[in-house]
């Protein structure tokens, strides 16, 4: 079992959301401009979680916006948090690294500490399928490799995740991106209480 299967809602987000870490509300703010920067009418939101920056969602703009999650607590939770959208939020249960799997297509994919669960060939491949004109990611910068969660009274629950956590470089998710034929378009860091940063990383397919 995918360790990302064992971790409630409540802990992740009491985690994300504590005063000293503030990760929650600092890509909620991203993710709204995540969702309006480009000429889109389908997104994809890779790792969507309990849903946090789905109410940025323009449903005059937005024809269809995929939430793809491992967990299934997350995913039920999205969909009574945000049954508004009715027809416009689709969740599904996708694991990126199964061998197999069927991905919706979609021309923008939104993935928010992400990458760093599944590693660069699984996400290039996730991409690929999806044919996303346009992937803007948001990486976790840390202040050392060792402490990559940050202190808190949740911090155990996420004790399962160092046998599936990379860390994740600019450079390198850009060679990446660029190997599969998406060129970076923009770059923005956000920093946060404890030292960290999120880096906005935006690509294009350069197919389109």
């Amino acid at each position: 079992m995918n360790p990302w299967e064992e971790i409630s809602l409540s802990d992740y987000e009491n985690h994300m959301s504590l005063d000293s870490v503030k990760q929650l509300q600092t890509l909620n703010e991203m993710m709204k401009m995540q969702f309006e920067t480009y000429p889109v009418k389908t997104a994809m939101v890779f790792g969507v979680a309990g849903g946090n920056g789905l109410e940025h969602i323009n449903q005059k703009k937005y024809e269809k916006i995929y939430g793809i999650d491992i967990n299934e607590e997350y995913l039920a939770a999205v969909k009574q948090r945000y049954s508004y959208l009715e027809d416009t939020l689709e969740c599904c249960r996708i694991d990126l690294n199964e061998e197999s799997y069927i991905l919706p297509e979609s021309e923008l994919v939104i993935a928010n500490i992400f990458i760093e669960y599944v590693g660069y060939e699984r996400f290039k491949k996730g991409i690929l399928k999806s044919k996303a004109k346009y992937v803007s990611c948001i990486i976790q910068k840390n202040t050392d490799e060792e402490t990559w969660v940050s202190n808190s009274p949740y911090i155990h629950a996420f004790d399962g995740l160092d046998a599936v956590h990379h860390q994740m470089e600019e450079k390198k998710l850009t060679q990446e991106m660029e190997d599969i034929g998406y060129g970076l378009l923009k770059i923005d860091n956000n920093p946060l209480p404890n030292g960290k940063r999120l880096v906005r990383l935006d690509y294009g397919n350069k197919q389109f």
